[in-house]
């Protein structure tokens, strides 16, 4: 399996991409919708990204240590293989439904229990003067996010038992939005710059937050509505 792997990446990555065989399909042009059947298999981009929920346990673990050095490094990383599991996805032709769950699923299990710990641990208090309620206008608005991340997720496997729905796909803002969400808690968990920097991040992570709430109601709220 691993010689195919690696034989993969090398034609896909270093040569011209072409429809050779059934697996490596074309890729998809803007017009095309992904493909809706729902399954999950067992592929590179998928393989990364179950990484990615293996790292987001330790790094809540690390946090729970104190070891926020390390659980910072290892957000930083989980986090760059969010980028790469889409790439490689698109490249490889291995584009579906069920990665993309999967992806934004393994995206909150990142940073929705380390936030939290991050706040346990004072890791914000460093702008208490520069934000009322630190750090609660920006969490709270971010974990809602998240939930509605998992809300609408829920409520599209649901519908879907009985009839045809088409899975809404990220907006632009909303791909962005997650690095509006990151970049405070990376701040926060290795402690660096100075307190205005860290409020400024949250404050354009709040309006971040606000603009993907809007753009994904007016473009999937039939999701929960329909």
């Amino acid at each position: 399996m691993l010689p195919i792997i690696d034989s993969y990446l090398h034609i896909v990555l270093f040569c011209p991409l072409r429809p050779v065989e059934r697996m490596m399909k074309s890729k998809p042009t803007a017009n095309q919708t992904p493909n809706q059947e729902l399954t999950l298999d067992l592929n590179v981009p998928n393989i990364i990204t179950a990484i990615r929920v293996v790292m987001a346990g330790f790094v809540g673990w690390l946090l729970f240590q104190g070891e926020f050095l390390a659980a910072g490094i290892l957000i930083v990383i989980a986090a760059c293989t969010d980028g790469l599991d889409g790439l490689l996805a698109r490249r490889l032709g291995q584009s579906s439904l069920g990665g993309s769950i999967f992806d934004m699923v393994a995206d909150e299990l990142l940073f929705m229990p380390n936030l939290i710990l991050a706040i346990i641990a004072g890791l914000f208090s460093k702008t208490d003067h520069l934000m009322p309620l630190n750090p609660y206008p920006y969490a709270v608005l971010a974990l809602a996010g998240g939930v509605a991340v998992f809300a609408g997720i829920g409520s599209y496997l649901w519908k879907r038992r009985s009839r045809a729905m088409e899975f809404p796909t990220p907006t632009g803002i909303a791909k962005v939005n997650f690095w509006f969400w990151l970049a405070p808690l990376v701040i926060a968990v290795f402690g660096i710059g100075p307190d205005w920097l860290l409020a400024v991040l949250m404050y354009l992570a709040i309006v971040s937050t606000i603009l993907t709430f809007y753009s994904y109601l007016k473009k999937g709220s039939y999701v929960f509505t329909d």
